[in-house]
């Protein structure tokens, strides 16, 4: 079942989806020096959970 954009809230707010371009886009501004491909590799390799992934961007 697709992610309903109008249905947000704090889980919505604490994970990421890598295969929704706007998210990926969102932390591509967050980490400019990073590539999509490193984003999503972050994502994968981190979790879902957005603070993981900005430890592991900035850990790397």
């Amino acid at each position: 079942m697709a992610d309903d954009k109008k249905n947000v809230g704090k889980q919505d707010d604490i994970r990421v989806d890598s295969q929704d371009p706007s998210e990926v886009e969102y932390l591509h501004q967050q980490f400019s020096a990073k590539t999509h491909q490193e984003i999503k590799d972050a994502i994968k390799n981190a979790g879902p959970m957005r603070q993981d992934i900005i430890n592991y961007l900035q850990g790397h």
